[in-house]
């Protein structure tokens, strides 16, 4: 969902700052470039450039109000792409004037969208990259609240824009003012986005194959309608017996009972304070229920332990038994306390009274996980969701997709991903094919997007990099965990993260605060129970004749 500034840099592009410069040079793209104010009259397809304005190098201050400091020189472009009436999404382009890599990033956006993200555009520019960020097709806030209108969303133009095309409206346009001011089209083209980014990098990757070369889709929202009900599933405990919500002491109570029922078996090392493999972790949390005359303090009551159950569940259809969305991961207890209540005002409650139940009061408590749930599928999951397994058309384009997920997400089910990568396989192929263009990799302790007690910055544009221009597939990405995730006060420790289906395992010699002193294996028992498992729910779907639930 929403993104702050400083937590999206932490997903490896500080790492880009000190070598902008020389990797532009490198490539022997130093671009004599046009005349920047002269854009204002270049004619683009359904395009109108509003703005053209050359920013000399320094400390720059975005219209937002926030300062990049060491900013190149670059020529500012805004404009607004519009292919049918009512349809106004609006893009800046920023172009480097003298320190281009010759490559163009298209970057995404968080949450509901509604504003340019001149967070995203600086990195970018400074690491050598033309980039283009988008509002998504609508001004205004990127979350919601109970009660307010949306316009956006009730408008299947600026909703269509949001939940599908506007990245790639963005990226027609942007690569022609790319080619407009330097004289030639970019070399490669890359995307990186995370959340409601990592949502529009699948659509690029199903919908829109020959966009870019290579993609990156971060804890990706991708099933964005049964997000959703997730936000209401976890939320509803708590909504209907206060008693049952689970407060900072308890959530903390119970993730390290979790750690310590877990950590032995899972491939943890001595220090850490997340699992490694949470697959391995079969915690119940009955076994801290309270009993009679125990310390509150050191257990959980019988409605938090409920509570605790629900949310480790997959949210499920009452009435055919189908599974929706998954459930939380065993070890991410300690980032709960957004999805117990928080995500819904903000996001669910929002989106669907204004998409699927034309009341912006609509009682979200209500929300019944048979019927409407089916509802929310007709309506709402064909325009919105990026689930599609079949990426033929990418693959053939020679595309390249690097997914990252983390594993302590207080947003996304987890495991999505993994159910993700498994259906593409469903689709015909072995896994030597799939990992030729499609990698997934599992982060052990990271949040959503950055953040969490475990390695969460790493260089995925550059793995990304390397794939399309050199054909080095990454067999793993080395993630650092900075302290206080700040990297000025130094490096607690680095991990290697493994493509899917392999994890991290310690080597039994060496630092556990060095990414050298692990490898890479398989568990293929644990991966053929994941592959299992996706077969075992579209065959459930398929006989339940709910076939609006299936991969849209």
């Amino acid at each position: 969902m929403t993104r702050e500034g400083k937590r999206r840099r932490s997903s490896g592009r500080h790492l880009w700052l000190l070598g902008a410069v020389p990797l532009a040079l490198a490539f022997g793209h130093r671009a004599e470039a046009a005349n920047c104010e002269g854009l204002t009259g270049l004619k683009v397809p359904n395009t109108t450039i509003t703005a053209a304005v050359s920013v000399p190098a320094g400390t720059y201050v975005a219209p937002d109000g926030a300062s990049y400091p060491d900013m190149p020189a670059f020529c500012r472009v805004a404009a607004t792409v519009s292919t049918v009436p009512t349809e106004a999404v609006k893009i800046e382009v920023w172009l480097p004037s003298a320190t281009w890599n010759g490559r163009f990033e298209g970057l995404g956006s968080g949450g509901f969208g509604g504003s340019i993200l001149y967070y995203e555009l600086a990195p970018a520019v400074q690491r050598g990259f033309a980039a283009a960020n988008t509002d998504t097709g609508h001004e205004g806030g990127a979350s919601g609240a109970i009660g307010q209108t949306l316009p956006w969303a009730q408008n299947p133009v600026s909703l269509r824009d949001w939940g599908h095309s506007s990245i790639h409206l963005m990226s027609e346009s942007a690569k022609a003012i790319v080619q407009a001011f330097y004289g030639h089209k970019a070399s490669y083209a890359y995307y990186d986005g995370c959340s409601t980014g990592g949502a529009e990098a699948m659509e690029e990757a199903e919908y829109y194959p020959d966009d870019y070369d290579g993609i990156h889709a971060g804890s990706p929202g991708m099933d964005y309608s049964h997000l959703m009900m997730s936000f209401l599933w976890g939320a509803l405990p708590s909504a209907k017996d206060p008693g049952a919500a689970l407060p900072a002491a308890k959530l903390a109570l119970l993730h390290q009972a979790v750690l310590g029922a877990c950590q032995a078996k899972d491939g943890s090392v001595a220090g850490d304070t997340f699992l490694n493999d949470p697959r391995k972790c079969d915690f119940d949390p009955a076994q801290l229920q309270c009993k009679p005359g125990q310390d509150p303090s050191t257990c959980l009551t019988a409605a938090q332990t409920e509570a605790a159950e629900q949310l480790y569940h997959p949210v499920t259809d009452p009435e055919s038994g189908l599974r929706l969305y998954p459930g939380f991961a065993r070890g991410s207890e300690d980032n709960w306390s957004l999805i117990q209540g928080a995500l819904v005002p903000f996001y669910a409650q929002p989106l669907l009274a204004n998409t699927v139940f034309n009341n912006p009061n609509w009682d979200w408590t209500s929300f019944n996980f048979s019927s409407d749930a089916r509802q929310v599928d007709r309506v709402l999951s064909p325009v919105i969701n990026a689930t599609r397994p079949n990426l033929e058309r990418f693959e053939a384009h020679g595309g390249k997709l690097i997914m990252t997920q983390g594993w302590d997400d207080p947003l996304n089910a987890q495991t999505l991903p993994i159910e993700y990568f498994n259906n593409v396989l469903i689709e015909g192929r072995n896994l030597e094919q799939v990992h030729r263009f499609y990698r997934l990799f599992m982060a052990p302790g990271m949040g959503h997007c950055a953040g969490g007690p475990g390695p969460n910055s790493f260089d995925s544009v550059g793995a990304l990099q390397a794939w399309v221009e050199q054909g080095q597939a990454p067999e793993q990405l080395i993630a650092t965990k900075f302290v206080n995730d700040n990297p000025a006060d130094g490096v607690a420790m680095t991990r290697p993260l493994c493509a899917y289906p392999a994890r991290a395992q310690y080597k039994g010699k060496g630092s556990t605060s060095e990414a050298s002193s692990f490898t890479c294996v398989t568990d293929h028992r644990e991966f053929a129970k994941d592959l299992r498992q996706e077969i075992d729910n579209l065959v459930a779907t398929y006989r339940s004749g709910d076939l609006e639930n299936l991969p849209n």
